[in-house]
């Protein structure tokens, strides 16, 4: 790993913790990461090391609601507008009119929105296990989760815990060894329902061998500071989903206009979701992201793709996001209405 640097930044309204390696110079290309839940820039420091030995500027933060990042208590503190929101106004405090973006699982999210929004800040981008999921104006999201999965599915009870105070799932996070539960999460291969189920997941054995890419100090780290924050702030991401598309009706029919490479795999329950194959091999994904210019399909890799495969995820982002360091900044796409 390359020295990380730490420092607290005002953006939006909120202080922001993020992590840095690499050079600070302007002329540095700059990569953004963007994590998802359970998560923090903690996930990205495979790829932070790889990338800034390689001489790109690597920005990392914990975002809304996340590790040293401002946790605001509403639930509709967390819609797409405010992350996005956050970012921009990051990427201003730190002088970078645009960068590379790469994205995974609620951050994959928060990046193709960013993408549909201000497509202006975003040079290339890499987005990883969570495909784009254009607007249906038919379907809210919890009814397309509850349709497949169930009310059980850990999607449906995230958003149906409106009051964090009141018993049921913050208790249920509460009688979980932390150290175990990251073991669990991080590493578990169930799909469908049975995925991210608290009350499922406490009868698995405590006693789990970690595999060979994540450490024991890793989900220290993870626990240590879960510890100090909760998981309201990762779980509000969730209650937002039918409001955010509420929000995103004016971009109904949107397309995402920014170079893309999209990396999965086949293990990952994302992949899996009901229709998402057929998206992204039959020409949705495509139609949807014109300037999509490769998928890729990791066999046997999980969800947690970028720990479990670090060096290869490293590798196809460096081998995407190089090719444009020879033809010079593009112009500036602006998203419109």
């Amino acid at each position: 790993m390359a020295a990380v640097r730490h420092r607290q930044l005002e953006a939006n309204g909120i202080t922001m913790h993020v992590a840095e390696a690499g050079p600070v110079n302007a002329s540095a290309p700059a990569v953004l990461f963007v994590h998802g839940f359970p998560e923090l820039w903690y996930s990205w420091r495979h790829q932070m090391g790889y990338l800034a030995a390689r001489g790109y500027r690597c920005v990392a933060p914990d975002l809304r609601g996340y590790g040293g990042t401002t946790a605001p208590p509403e639930p509709n503190s967390y819609t797409v507008f405010h992350i996005v929101g956050d970012i921009v106004a990051l990427l201003d405090a730190l002088h970078l009119p645009q960068v590379f973006v790469v994205g995974h699982d609620w951050g994959a999210i928060v990046s193709w929105n960013l993408c549909l929004l201000r497509p202006d800040r975003v040079r290339a981008l890499v987005n990883l296990s969570v495909a784009f999921m254009p607007r249906r104006p038919g379907v809210k999201p919890l009814e397309y989760f509850r349709a497949a999965y169930g009310d059980e599915y850990y999607v449906c009870r995230f958003q149906c815990q409106v009051d964090w105070q009141e018993p049921g799932l913050e208790a249920e996070f509460a009688t979980f060894d932390l150290k175990s539960f990251f073991t669990l999460a991080l590493t578990l291969r169930a799909t469908g329902s049975s995925a991210m189920d608290l009350r499922k997941m406490q009868t698995y054995s405590k006693q789990m061998v970690l595999p060979s890419w994540l450490s024991e100090e890793d989900v220290s780290y993870l626990a240590s500071v879960y510890s100090k924050t909760g998981f309201a702030g990762g779980v509000n991401y969730y209650r937002c989903l039918d409001l955010n598309w509420e929000l995103m009706a004016p971009w109904t029919g949107a397309k995402v206009q920014v170079p893309t490479k999209f990396i999965v795999g086949d293990g990952d329950l994302a992949y899996h979701h009901p229709g998402v194959k057929r998206y992204i091999h039959k020409g949705g994904f495509k139609r949807d992201v014109p300037m999509l210019e490769e998928v890729v399909v990791i066999k046997g890799a999980g969800h947690f793709i970028q720990q479990e495969r670090a060096q290869e995820i490293s590798e196809h982002i460096h081998d995407y996001i190089k090719k444009f360091e020879a033809c010079g900044l593009p112009p500036l796409r602006v998203s419109k209405l």
